[in-house]
């Protein structure tokens, strides 16, 4: 059995990871919950059967402090024998992953779970932050993102590993049992504890108070609708944080202590979500927030800043509203309108329920990791970490760089050549250049010989490939002529000679997760796909096969598929996919639509 560490600052993240984390152990493995005891509460792990691990470790920057955080945590490794460290939070995540490195864990996972460097902070933060998150990249095998946004980010802090999104979830069957158990009298004795009258409609923020939460633009919009006498809704305010006199000071000096309610630390809030009619969250930025997700499937609709993480819950107009940082005068306009329309909400609310029973449940998340786990996993024959993965690279980059340089030297009269025909055919620019998903996902820009016109109909769009492919681009194609600047992306260590095409960035999220393994070697000029059909052959087929070369990758296989490449080109087999001019679209699906 696996024996997984997930490590976390403190025992505050306990609420965030436990449903999450007893999902994983009864997948099968080994789980165990390491953290400091601040804030620890054994309600949220109480009905697990998580093993818990407590270690000194402060949320503040304290050379000696994180020092001795350090040495403990790798003795607890050594003597744990954990096959997976999978650490969380920025500080645990810096710590940990440093413990582990020098304990020698088998395999070392970094989750984000909204970086902590972010716009908006002062440049020497940022720095920092940034920083410290580029060193502890350093001692880990993967990095995997809550958001898709981070993505790009963690890819260029590391840019030889291995990004996952994980995405976060919810248990939705614990939040719908829950749900069944709060009654109207418990909702209506909350109303008389906070004195809300019946029938006046509630607005819920669950948030911690400090400055990333942006308490300061709620109140902001609230004093608006205040002053000119729409404030007809009461808002709670749950939570607890360094800010929190600041804040109830500041709703005293607005005037609003008769509206807007602190009511502490509440946990679980599943009462409150119950009372509210809709939620708000103004924070700066997040990972993917679980306020959001729970609101969501209790039904409620969200209205929320424009920020990162919690964008990719709230779709405008659909299951609630965003509004841009720093815009209160917005923000007021939108809880008016929502907290006034008993229709809108109880639509959004629905459509909320159905995109986190789709996309955002705890189970989700859980098959992800297991993924992660098993290709991560160096006795896995697949895993990108098998043995002899590393010896395999190394002897792949050697062959690259042998072949590539002396063949760019030798075609160089042959590019001039190419390039001074395309330059008078098609006139400038002479190279076409797109962003194209290289190893691991990470963009990279290809270069090839520009092969079709700039044409476009009276509306400016471009024209069908078809009819922008012109007579000279479809002979450079047949010849294979427009792939030799590629040669470039070769030596730059972008692209390989050999190894799965690089497609279009827009491809990444409609792969299954086994298609997307094409991406754990660098793209290549060819590939086993190419010399097995080509464009002739379904997207299905092409998949298949470029997984199947990950698999089986050597150097003797890339020469084998050089020279059946040169037999290709010299027999102009697959060059187009029969009924067009070069293939057609990939969906996702079975169902292609023509590319343009």
């Amino acid at each position: 059995m696996t024996k997984i560490a997930h490590v976390c600052t403190s025992a505050i993240s306990h609420k965030i990871l436990a449903d999450k984390l007893e999902l994983l152990r009864q997948a099968g493995y080994d789980v165990h919950l390491v953290s400091s005891r601040d804030g620890y509460d054994p309600r949220m792990t109480e009905a697990t059967g998580l093993k818990l691990h407590f270690v000194p470790m402060d949320r503040r920057i304290r050379p000696w402090a994180d020092l001795r955080s350090v040495l403990s945590l790798r003795k607890l490794f050594r003597e744990m024998k954990f096959d997976v460290v999978h650490t969380h939070t920025a500080k645990a995540g810096v710590l940990g992953r440093i413990a582990a490195w020098t304990a020698r864990v088998p395999t070392i996972v970094h989750t984000s779970h909204g970086l902590p460097f972010y716009e908006g902070q002062s440049p020497k933060a940022y720095r920092l932050y940034r920083e410290l998150e580029r060193v502890g990249a350093r001692f880990c095998h993967a990095l995997s993102s809550q958001n898709r946004e981070d993505i790009a980010k963690l890819q260029e802090l590391a840019p030889r590993k291995p990004v996952y999104w994980e995405g976060n979830g919810i248990d939705l069957d614990k939040l719908t049992e829950a749900k069944e158990r709060v009654g109207e009298r418990s909702l209506s004795l909350l109303r008389t504890a906070y004195g809300i009258p019946e029938g006046r409609r509630v607005l819920l923020m669950g948030a911690r108070f400090e400055p990333v939460k942006n308490h300061g633009l709620l109140l902001d919009a609230l004093d608006r609708l205040n002053r000119l006498g729409r404030l007809d809704f009461t808002t709670l305010l749950a939570g607890t944080g360094p800010l929190e006199s600041e804040i109830k000071a500041r709703i005293s000096t607005l005037g609003l202590t008769e509206r807007v309610l602190l009511i502490g630390h509440q946990s679980p809030l599943h009462d409150h979500l119950l009372l509210a009619d809709a939620v708000a969250l103004t924070s700066e930025k997040e990972g993917i927030p679980r306020i959001v997700m729970e609101a969501m499937a209790f039904g409620r609709p969200v209205i929320a800043t424009d920020a990162l993480g919690t964008r990719e819950l709230v779709s405008p107009e659909r299951t609630g509203m965003l509004v841009p940082l720093e815009r209160p005068d917005l923000l007021a306009e939108s809880l008016e309108r929502l907290m006034g329309d008993a229709d809108l909400r109880e639509r959004m609310g629905a459509e909320a329920r159905r995109v986190v029973e789709a996309e955002f449940t705890e189970r989700i998340v859980v098959e992800r990791l297991c993924r992660l786990y098993a290709e991560l996993d160096p006795a896995n024959a697949s895993s990108l970490r098998r043995r002899g993965a590393r010896r395999r690279a190394f002897a792949k980059r050697l062959t690259d760089l042998a072949v590539s340089v002396p063949a760019l030297l030798f075609l160089l009269p042959t590019l001039l050549i190419v390039a001074g025909l395309v330059r008078w055919k098609l006139g400038s620019p002479v190279l076409f250049k797109q962003e194209r998903p290289g190893l691991y996902g990470k963009p990279f820009k290809v270069y090839k010989f520009r092969t079709m016109t700039d044409r476009r109909d009276a509306s400016g769009e471009l024209l069908p490939d078809a009819d922008r492919l012109t007579a000279f681009g479809r002979l450079l194609r047949k010849l294979s002529l427009d792939e030799l600047p590629q040669l470039l992306n070769v030596v730059k260590g972008d692209m390989s000679l050999v190894g799965p095409r690089p497609l279009l960035m827009e491809y990444l999220s409609l792969y299954t997760p086994e298609q997307a393994r094409r991406h754990h070697l660098r793209p290549g000029i060819t590939g086993w796909a190419q010399v097995n059909g080509r464009n002739a052959v379904s997207w299905e087929e092409k998949f298949r096969l470029d997984v199947d070369y990950v698999d089986k990758q050597t150097v003797t296989l890339d020469l084998k598929i050089l020279l059946l490449t040169v037999l290709k080109v010299v027999r102009r087999e697959g060059i187009a996919q029969e009924g067009h001019a070069t293939v057609s679209k990939f969906t996702g699906s079975r169902e292609m639509e023509m590319s343009s």
